[in-house]
């Protein structure tokens, strides 16, 4: 996946960006030789911006932390992961198009709301 404006999460920053974040989070985790992945990519950098200020859109390059990918659950890519009040909530297996990344994160916003 070429690199974007999304934050990449590694095992390192996981439980600063995902698990203490105040704002719920969805995870892509993909692989670079992944076509789906790269279809999906314009897709969560549009959501990042739209939802900035009440979800987290972050990714996880699976092929760099294969810890993480285990911990998550994560058999396939891509996999979007909803995270709330540091707990998943919700895995998304697989790349069903534009709807169901808008629906699951439109979803993850109304949790955010006092």
């Amino acid at each position: 996946m070429p690199k974007s404006n999304l934050l990449s999460v590694t095992e390192a920053n996981f439980e600063h960006e995902v698990r203490r974040s105040t704002f719920p989070v969805l995870i892509e985790v993909s692989a670079p030789w992944c076509p789906p992945c790269r279809a999906a990519a314009p897709i969560m950098r549009e959501l990042a911006e739209r939802y900035r200020g009440s979800l987290k859109v972050v990714e996880v390059d699976g092929e760099e932390s294969p810890e993480l990918v285990a911990r998550l659950g994560v058999r396939g890519f891509p996999t979007f992961v909803a995270v709330v009040g540091g707990q998943i909530v919700k895995t998304l297996a697989g790349f069903s198009g534009r709807s169901a990344l808008e629906k699951l994160a439109l979803s993850l916003t109304a949790r955010a709301a006092p």
